[in-house]
């Protein structure tokens, strides 16, 4: 995945656009050479495998060798070191020469690292790639992929400068006609900051962006990354986002549409699932107490609101239950999560907050399920029983 500091991308300040950069078919022979380098070099340090890859790609435009180097080297499989042996070694031969200080004399340092190397470093070189090998500078070359083609690469490419650019928004929206659940349960596994509106042809869902967010930044962008991974394989969307590239600045528009293929020859994405319900999930197992847990993307209208709930709880006497997480969050995203929560009526609700947001949610029609950092069971399931017998809300 791409960072910020790799992205490229085209504004034009008159019309307030914007756009990722994308590779033209003319960037596939400088790819093929890159790749090349890494099939040749297995065996090879991390620096010396990323200098080659960077030979094989002059003539590229310069903004665009190192994004493709980073993709290379996320596609790679590197080998080092682990634990904190390399450390405690390291330390050891610099205890020892601080010992003979100064040491000067190349035989007697060579005769030192044998002491703790076996066999003995021959250079230079030698010497501080092997007392440094748990850096990723002297990571060595495990495997690349025999199957990953210029075409990959440059795809990877075009989605990692789209996702690297979406770091900067504000606010995305999503017009969706097909493919409208999975683009909703691809939102709600990532936890993104999301309204949900229906729309003339369809429903639009309304996004946090990233540069919004006031706390985890990177973590959310990283999911916003993901996500648009996932959406790029689905069809008939559209997607506009406000981009503030820095403080003052007036926002650059955006946009994206199914029509663009950002997803051609990608492979699908691997279904990715928020740690926090995954783990919550697992934990409550297929049925407890007579409750059954279901995962199924439910929308429901409650008095003109759309509420898509996280998880529904289901007892064999016929009570069901909604349970609602709220995660990311800023301070207008949370006013009307909880406005909207606030009109719901006729339903059995557990709203599940953070700790710090508990007090704030009693006065939802609700119960309330304080977490710190995971959802526990021994206090979710009285809440469940006692739906049971009493009213829907509190």
């Amino acid at each position: 995945m791409l960072t910020a500091a790799l992205r490229v991308y085209h504004w034009d300040r008159q019309t307030s656009s914007i756009s990722s950069d994308r590779l033209d078919v003319e960037a596939l022979p400088f790819l093929k050479r890159a790749i090349t380098v890494y099939r040749s070099r297995v065996g090879q340090r991390r620096g010396e495998v990323r200098n080659a890859a960077r030979a094989g790609l002059e003539g590229l435009r310069p903004d665009r060798i190192e994004p493709v180097v980073k993709l290379l080297d996320d596609t790679a499989t590197y080998e080092w070191p682990q634990g904190a042996r390399q450390a405690e070694r390291r330390v050891a031969v610099f205890e020892a020469a601080a010992r003979a200080h100064p040491l000067t004399d190349v035989r007697e340092a060579r005769q030192l690292l044998g002491t703790m190397f076996d066999p003995p470093p021959g250079t230079h070189d030698e010497a501080v790639a092997r007392l440094y090998a748990d850096y990723p500078e002297f990571h060595r070359l495990a495997d690349f992929p025999s199957d990953y083609t210029a075409e990959a690469l440059r795809a990877d490419y075009d989605l990692g400068q789209a996702q690297a650019l979406l770091f900067s928004a504000t606010e995305v929206t999503v017009d969706a006609r097909h493919d409208f659940k999975h683009i909703l349960r691809y939102s709600r596994l990532a936890r993104l900051l999301h309204r949900l509106h229906r729309s003339r042809h369809g429903y639009r869902f309304v996004f946090d962006g990233p540069n919004s967010v006031l706390r985890r930044t990177h973590a959310y962008g990283v999911e916003f990354a993901r996500f648009l991974a996932a959406l790029v394989r689905l069809r008939d969307w559209r997607l506009t986002a406000e981009i503030t590239l820095r403080r003052g600045w007036r926002p650059f528009t955006f946009t994206l549409s199914a029509g663009d293929g950002l997803g051609a020859h990608r492979r699908a994405p691997v279904l990715f699932d928020s740690r926090l319900e995954e783990a919550f999930a697992q934990r409550f197992g297929a049925e407890r107490d007579g409750w059954r847990l279901s995962r199924e993307t439910v929308v429901l209208e409650t008095g003109g609101t759309l509420l898509v709930p996280d998880f529904v709880f289901r007892h064999a006497d016929g009570t069901e239950v909604i349970l609602e997480i709220v995660g990311y969050w800023t301070p207008e995203y949370l006013e009307e999560k909880f406005r909207k929560l606030a009109g719901v009526g006729g339903i059995k609700l557990i709203v599940a907050v953070p700790k710090r947001l508990a007090l704030r949610a009693e006065e939802l029609p609700a119960a309330v399920l304080p977490f710190a950092r995971r959802l526990l069971l021994h206090a979710l399931m009285p809440r469940l029983e006692a739906f049971r017998s009493g009213p829907a809300g509190r």
